[in-house]
């Protein structure tokens, strides 16, 4: 019935006890989650009776996980349990089952004591539950009057035992006894005095009625107990009144069997018990009107004021049948009321409105906001079309972007919902697409962010899985240009301080709370209607925080899902301009404001404690960017009067109204998002891939990079994936991704007479025993590697016995980079190493050539015939730049000759890689020279630049034949990975005189900033550059052709601008997206084809 529910429902109670109606009353409920429900319980107590042992866990174990639900049964002063309750992070329920008032008892006596406290701690711990229950109305009125918001409540009452039909068929006057019983314990509220004093009256007006019986414990140094057996004596009822103390299950049921009728005089009961366990045995039960007495026998006409009703109801029992079994009757409607199957109704109800039912949330709509992004803004789009799930709309918010996003809006108008906004205040438009929002969940994500293919799926699974009170929603997000996490999750505090990633602890700390990062969250839109969405004060930080705050505070709860992975770019914009330079006015505005709503006391002292903080997170942030250099004291003193001038107009917008909003009612009809995958079945694959390389974790290569870009799309495509290579890192997992590094080998066996032969074969074993033990925690789905270094040659030998296919990528193969490097190895090696390579693709599963130049080569060389197994697959990197804040963006200022070059309008010719022969950088020193005396007229038009690390002695190059004239080109040596790519972006061609490539992944680098690409004819390169469309081409070693080429293009603006064009397009479809889904589409074929032998 509910066993989509994700967590547990753990029951919590002081003592576990037996003959207990609370304690029979956690064991009953815990049988039915089990058996009815479905739902996983446990029980946590403090003491259990011996018989109880297999229920009970003790509360010190207790950790409850944010998806379960804890029922708390609350009927007297806790000493352990409470307090533990209280620090879990997670739903909490009390069900209260009533304290006596401890005005009945004796003051100073240890029931006053023990009633006054635990009313107090009712009180106290009230409010720090999210749902009340009680057994009764009257129990709920209670709490209700201790000011909790009635719609938070529900009465749940006890479990009635099974009724024995035959209990019913006894005929009047067959008890063999005429007693009168009360079950009870005996104490002040129960007021066996007044029903002793009523017996005697009794006795004297019906001589023929049997004994009373007071079953129950008792304290016999009580003084009300004293005061019960005085009593007796004076009423000289000795003989006829017992105190039985407590009995047996049996032997009470022998009471009841045995009586004449249950009367009570109790003037409190939460519940009362006793009165339908008589009513069970076909009874007729008398009872004063107290407390929840009639709601617990539905108003019976049992019920008196006063003795003389009391006299008047008991001779109708006695003497008037059509009253006795009307009576009678009226009870036994009242039991089928609260039997097992019509409380398993009920608790059918409470749990629909704690739990819910399965799939209750169907569709999703994506709200993002965008301004001057219009790249990342299509990227977005793009990249949402690859959902797996088809039930969301997308929704965009404009406002008011000045570049290009009125072109990207418009080629895809048929397909959004879209808005505008005037002002540029991110709250503002938050609310425009909540208001235009249809679906059940409403999710945030900004244009430079992309969820993975399942984040839809994975979201609206964790909503219909979760609890009732779960209002909001995010997951782990990685930065886009890597696979490490900007954030796991995030807690913040109620100045607005946050702590990403926090330990355990923290959680339970009830001064934080978690906030969801603006680019992953999700809330469900009717939650987030109730509190008024966003806060339009929030022009930008804090906004999401404040709207999970506002949601907390109304009882509800912000969660976590680990599973609804997102990659987020991070990418610059006007609010983040560098590492320093940020809308330092917003952040500490916002910040104030914040803490001034969620903060009570003095005012003064929350100033006070805020402008510390800004102090201490702010200012002294930006103190270490001017000691550093990477401010000046200009900017630092601009900067830190925008922080002073933000925190004081955040102290005056707090002395206004909230600026919240009333979602309308939805009358814009469904858009669903057209997507290319939501006919596809997604097989969730563990793709292992090895590779020595693999940036940023070790060195940087294009084998590397090829597989960095792979990994990162098999990711966003749902997959594990796991890397294995070499290097000295600890294991790492992030999510889906794992990394085991391996320490390279120390070869000391000698397979062979070639020491490089054994250092590959080292290795190639070292591998092979980790792909085993991976398969044994995880198991493999495929092996992915590349040729180079026959890293799965080991691998050879297990994979038929493991049953894992293995995917061989063709690069250049070893005869051929032998050759082009002149590496003129000797032949014991190079024959060894050969037949490596041949071994490990004709036994491959697939063979991958990353071009037809390459599979040319190699069928060629190798003499392996291309069979079926042979599937081209370019290689491919993200069509998309990568920056970085901490590094300044897109900012160059440290290279001060290009910067001084561009504001001269000079065209700015890139060469980037190594300096060595092999990536022709003499061919391109020549060519620089032919241009510089062939076109003299364009020589101060150009700037030449070369950066990579020097393998050639490039200054000798450079004299030999520019003969010191070099005013035109800039040496910049070996760069940074992130200065590489603000080298692209800022140069106007690329260069690339390669003499071989297997691909070449340098033209595809260029192109994701839209730079053309002068390429050599060389390997593969005219497959990736395609002459006349993204770049041009010249035949390889010329530099003739190479000058000649260069000097066409310079000043050559419509030619540049067509170029420009086809090199993004060029890059889209030469995109690792392209390459891994056409992986995938492998991967699952060999995966079918194995399955099928």
């Amino acid at each position: 019935m509910f066993k989509h529910f994700n967590g547990k429902v753990i029951q919590v109670i002081e003592s576990l006890d037996v003959y207990d109606a609370c304690s029979n009353h956690v064991i009953n409920i815990d049988t039915a989650l089990q058996n009815v429900f479905g739902i996983e319980s446990q029980i946590y107590v403090t003491h259990f009776h011996p018989e109880r042992e297999k229920f009970a866990n003790h509360i010190s174990a207790l950790e409850a996980n944010e998806e379960d639900i804890i029922i708390f049964h609350f009927s007297g002063l806790s000493e352990f349990c409470a307090d533990a309750v209280i620090k879990q992070n997670c739903l909490k329920v009390i069900l209260y089952h009533n304290i006596t008032p401890h005005y009945f008892f004796e003051k100073n006596s240890h029931l006053y004591s023990y009633c006054k406290r635990g009313r107090e701690q009712l009180k106290e711990i009230i409010h720090h539950f999210d749902f009340a229950t009680g057994v009764s109305d009257y129990n709920l009125k209670e709490i209700i009057e201790l000011g909790y918001n009635p719609d938070k409540t529900f009465k749940l009452p006890i479990i009635i035992d099974d009724i024995d039909e035959g209990n019913f068929l006894e005929v009047a006057g067959s008890k063999k006894d005429n007693n009168i019983l009360f079950v009870g314990r005996i104490c002040e509220n129960k007021r066996q005095d007044r029903l002793v004093e009523a017996y005697a009256k009794l006795r004297k007006a019906f001589p023929n009625i049997g004994d009373l019986i007071l079953v129950g414990g008792y304290d016999s140094s009580s003084t009300f107990y004293k005061r019960i057996v005085t009593l007796i004596g004076d009423l000289d009822l000795k003989a006829n009144v017992h105190i039985t103390g407590k009995v047996s299950q049996s032997v009470l049921e022998d009471y009841y069997h045995n009586s004449l009728c249950f009367m009570c005089f109790s003037e409190h009961e939460g519940f009362g018990v006793p009165l339908l366990e008589a009513a069970l045995h076909n009874i007729p039960v008398l009872a004063l009107d107290a407390a929840a007495v009639p709601e617990t026998l539905g108003n019976s006409a049992g019920i008196f004021k006063d003795e003389a009703e009391l006299f008047d109801k008991f001779e109708k029992v006695c003497s008037d049948d059509k009253f006795r079994n009307a009576l009678l009757d009226h009870q036994k409607r009242v039991l089928h009321a609260s039997d097992y199957n019509a409380w398993i109704k009920i608790a059918t109800n409470f749990f629909d409105k704690i739990i819910g039912g399965p799939d209750r949330f169907k569709s999703v709509s994506f709200v993002i906001c965008t301004f001057n992004r219009a790249d990342y803004l299509e990227r977005c789009l793009d990249y949402l079309t690859r959902s797996y799930n088809k039930n969301f709309e997308v929704i965009v918010v404009n406002g008011p972007s000045t570049d290009d996003t009125s072109s990207v809006v418009e080629r895809w108008r048929d397909k959004i919902i879209y808005a505008d906004n005037p002002v540029r205040n991110l709250s503002i438009s938050r609310n425009i697409g909540s208001n235009l929002a249809s679906g059940d969940i409403v999710a945030f994500i900004d244009d430079d962010a992309m969820p993975f293919y399942d984040w839809c799926d994975c979201i609206l699974a964790y909503y219909n899985s979760s609890h009732n009170f779960v209002a909001g929603a995010g997951g782990p997000t990685y930065y886009a240009g890597s696979l490490q996490f900007q954030a796991i999750d995030i807690l913040v505090d109620s100045f607005g301080s946050g702590v990403s990633n926090p330990e355990k602890e923290l959680y339970s700390n009830p001064d934080y709370h978690r906030t969801l990062l603006g680019t992953n969250s999700s809330f469900r839109r009717d939650y987030l209607l109730s509190v008024g969405s966003f806060d339009e004060e929030y022009d930008y930080f804090l906004d999401e925080t404040d709207v999970c705050f506002r949601l907390i505070k109304n009882g509800y709860k912000v969660q976590h899902c680990a599973n609804a992975y997102l990659r987020h770019e991070f990418a610059q914009s006007d609010n983040r301009v560098s590492k320093y330079k940020y809308n330092w006015f917003s952040i500490v505005k916002n910040t104030v404001y914040f803490a001034l709503r969620f903060n009570e006391g003095d005012k003064d002292f929350i100033i006070a404690q805020t402008r510390k903080i800004v102090e201490r997170e702010r200012i002294a942030y930006l103190e270490t960017g001017l000691r550093s250099g990477e401010i000046s004291s200009a900017d630092f003193s601009s900067l830190v009067k925008s922080v002073w001038d933000g925190f004081d107009a955040g102290i005056a917008a707090a002395n206004h109204p909230r600026k919240l909003i009333e979602l309308a009612p939805n009358n814009n009809g469904w858009l669903p998002f057209e997507t290319v995958s939501a006919n596809k079945s997604f097989n969730k694959l563990h793709i292992v891939l090895v590779t020595k390389e693999f940036p940023p974790f070790t060195k940087s290569g294009g084998i590397g990079t090829l597989y960095y870009h792979l990994a990162s799309e098999l990711l966003l495509q749902g997959h594990d994936v796991t890397v294995i290579t070499q290097g000295s890192e600890d294991r790492i997992e992030r999510g889906n991704f794992r990394l085991i590094s391996l320490a390279a080998p120390e070869c000391n066996d000698a397979y062979t007479d070639s020491a490089i032969a054994n250092i590959n074969l080292s290795w190639s074993l070292k591998v092979a025993i980790a792909l085993d033990a991976l398969h044994e925690e995880l198991p493999i789905s495929v092996v992915d590697t590349c040729l180079w270094d026959a890293e799965c040659y080991a691998f050879l030998q297990v994979k038929n016995e493991l049953n894992i296919p293995l995917v061989v990528r063709l690069v250049t193969p070893l005869i051929v980079a032998d050759e082009t490097n002149g590496w003129n190895m000797p032949a014991v090696d190079k024959d060894l190493l050969v037949g490596f390579e041949r071994a490990m693709v004709q036994s491959a599963d697939a063979v991958v050539p990353i071009s037809q130049s390459i599979q040319n080569t190699f069928t060629k060389r190798y003499g392996i015939e291309a069979d079926e197994r042979f599937n081209i697959i370019n290689a491919g990197i993200a069509y998309w730049p990568s920056y970085d804040v901490s590094r300044g963006y897109n900012d160059i200022s440290h290279f001060p000759e290009l910067v001084n070059a561009k504001q001269q309008g000079k065209m700015i010719y890139l060469f980037l890689g190594r300096l060595e022969k092999r990536k022709g950088i003499d061919v391109f020193i020549k060519a620089i020279s032919q241009f510089n005396h062939q076109y003299p007229e364009k020589t101060n038009d150009v700037m030449f630049v070369l950066a990579g690390n020097d393998g050639v002695g490039v200054n000798a190059l450079l004299d030999e034949h520019l003969n010191g004239q070099q005013d035109n080109i800039l040496l910049l040596g070996e760069v940074s990975d992130w200065d590489r790519e603000k080298l692209y972006a800022f140069c106007d061609v690329v260069v690339f005189p390669s003499r071989y490539e297997s691909f070449g992944l340098v033209p595809l680098e260029a192109f994701v900033h839209g730079k053309p690409v002068i390429g050599s004819s060389g390997g593969a390169i005219p497959e990736v550059v395609l002459d006349e469309q993204c770049g041009l081409i010249f035949d390889d070693g010329s530099e003739v052709e190479l000058a000649e080429k260069m000097a066409r293009l310079c000043k050559n603006n419509a030619l540049y601008e067509m170029l420009s064009l086809g090199a993004k397009a060029r890059v889209k479809y030469l995109s690792s997206n392209r390459s891994a889904l056409q992986s995938e589409e492998l991967y699952n074929r060999l995966i079918l084809g194995i399955k099928s032998l």
